[in-house]
């Protein structure tokens, strides 16, 4: 495991408030947006973010957040990243990679999680530059997880070449850590290039290894196309054995991208239906290439949604607990925060 490391910012002030008990700040009811709607949903809190500097990626204004508990780790999550060296303007709405980059620096965290499709539009190695001003400076706190742009490229060549030993087994795609208390699963959704994820295979068999060999408290996964969805990809059905491993081992939290929206779900049974004994999942592919509209209502248990707003997700990790908070981008309006206990 590499070592955490705290980027230091005394440009940015987060205000030392107390970690919230509740387990969700703002109020979240049933949710019913028309097939296409693109809107957050009704009963999320909204804010408007000011405004920082653009091209570039300059510092971000953020608004306040708790600070983490002693012996907790803060992670900065999002998928779909960094436009084409060709597409790439800088500007808001359309490719703001610099934007998204700017909140985590202002966020500190001790790691930041890229949920796939790093770099568009074939991952090629020649075009990570893009990445790299922006996201890259964050190379050593980076965790990442592949997507189907990075396959794009023979082998993901350029995602492994990029990341190297950071992005583990170029033949798997598939990896484990730690980080505080909680253990932590990078996944491979790409499941046509490593041998297939379903019963049996090589990724399955080794996932229910690496979970018996590490029975924390508190475990999050991530992959790149989020099992549930109402976005434009809907389900990813190949992970369904996957994630009824993660049912099974009671897992807290999976994290993915590929719909370039923000959804949040209760967490949910095997079966994708709310329980108490099931996962929350968290789709984040709002890192700054382009959004994506949604194709269906809202699916069972999803309780929050938006497709307006490029941003990150903010994870503490406590000991036996976990809060979450969306930070939009500046010039973008959707947050969305609350607080959970491991299973």
């Amino acid at each position: 495991m590499r070592p955490l490391t705290i980027l230091r910012l005394s440009a940015v002030v987060v205000l030392l408030a107390g970690c919230a008990s509740s387990s969700v700040d703002s109020p979240v009811g049933s949710l019913a947006p028309v097939p296409g709607d693109a809107s957050p949903a009704p009963s999320a809190t909204h804010h408007k973010a000011p405004a920082s500097p653009r091209p570039g990626g300059g510092v971000a204004a953020v608004k306040a957040l708790p600070a983490p508990s002693p012996g907790s780790v803060v992670i900065a999550a999002a998928g779909d990243i960094a436009c084409d060296p060709a597409a790439d303007t800088g500007a808001p709405k359309a490719c703001d990679q610099a934007g998204t980059a700017a909140l985590i620096l202002a966020m500190q965290p001790n790691a930041v999680l890229t949920l796939g499709d790093t770099q568009y539009e074939d991952n090629e190695l020649g075009k990570y530059a893009v990445f790299d001003q922006s996201w890259g400076r964050f190379k050593d706190l980076i965790h990442p997880t592949i997507g189907n742009h990075e396959y794009l490229t023979s082998g993901a060549s350029g995602y492994f070449d990029y990341f190297g030993a950071a992005a583990g087994d170029p033949t798997k795609g598939y990896y484990s850590y730690d980080l505080g208390s909680w253990h932590i699963v990078s996944l491979n959704s790409e499941c046509s290039h490593i041998g297939g994820c379903g019963p049996g295979s090589p990724q399955e068999a080794w996932l229910q290894a690496d979970l018996a060999a590490h029975p924390t408290a508190c475990t999050l996964a991530y992959w790149h196309e989020p099992r549930w969805s109402s976005g434009e990809h809907g389900d990813a059905v190949q992970m369904a054995t996957i994630w009824s491993d993660l049912v099974a081992a009671h897992v807290d939290i999976v994290l993915s991208g590929h719909n370039h929206d923000y959804e949040r779900f209760a967490p949910l049974d095997a079966s994708g239906q709310p329980s108490p004994d099931g996962v929350q999942e968290f789709v984040v592919g709002t890192g700054g290439k382009n959004h994506y509209g949604f194709v269906q209502p809202a699916l069972a248990g999803e309780q929050v949604r938006d497709s307006t707003s490029f941003g990150v997700l903010r994870l503490v990790l406590g000991d036996h607990s976990y809060r979450w908070d969306f930070v939009p981008a500046a010039s973008y309006h959707f947050t969305d925060s609350g607080s959970a206990s491991c299973r």
